[in-house]
């Protein structure tokens, strides 16, 4: 038994060391290393998404205890309410609803299991949009309101979602919102000027 274990011990590291070199071979970063090629149930082909929201403007996003979401509003909120909403990226509308917190909501399929959802919105969304609609990116979908549970606080409350598969997603499925290739995430934080690249 001794043996036995003393052989395995001792071959372990050549084994490593090869599984390294192939990998470095390969491309693929070996162990250790900042950046991992994905797993198995990994999320991958994000879209490269934009602030939802005219090109050039600039907007304060918190995320207060609901992170991974975020609630937007005009750089020091000076007064949201009735703000064009756009899409964030290409994509086919999935769902155009009412719901009690969510208030007037809209969710875009963007392909290969992402989605973005947009609650509170002003207007009822079918005004803008219906289910099957194709949207571009920087089409607008809507208007920034208070509908739904939003506090008599206009804003736009935004998710970014991954679910392989899905034709719809929940909250449950949200997930650190990128802008522009930048990540903004963490229970109660805040940036307070960023600009949108929609355009």
């Amino acid at each position: 038994m001794l043996r036995s274990s003393t052989f395995v011990r001792r071959t372990v590291p050549a084994v490593v060391t090869g599984a390294a070199l192939i990998a470095v071979a390969g491309g693929v970063s070996p162990a250790g290393a900042s950046e991992q090629p994905p797993g198995p149930g990994d999320y991958v082909s994000t879209p490269y998404f934009q602030l939802p929201f005219k090109c050039g403007t600039q907007w304060q996003l918190n995320t207060w205890a609901h992170s991974p979401a975020l609630d937007i509003v005009v750089k020091g909120n000076s007064g949201s309410d009735g703000k064009a909403v756009l899409a964030s990226a290409k994509g086919t509308v999935a769902a155009v609803y009412k719901d009690r917190g969510s208030g007037n909501t809209i969710q875009i399929n963007h392909g290969n299991g992402w989605f973005t959802a947009y609650y509170h919105l002003k207007d009822d969304p079918k005004r803008y949009v219906k289910k099957g609609d194709r949207v571009a990116r920087g089409k607008q979908i809507g208007r920034i309101g208070k509908s739904g549970k939003a506090g008599d606080w206009a804003h736009l409350h935004y998710e970014q979602r991954y679910k392989r598969g899905a034709t719809i997603t929940y909250e449950r499925d949200r997930k650190p919102v990128k802008f522009d290739g930048r990540t903004y995430t963490g229970a109660n934080k805040q940036w307070k000027s960023v600009t949108s690249r929609n355009c």
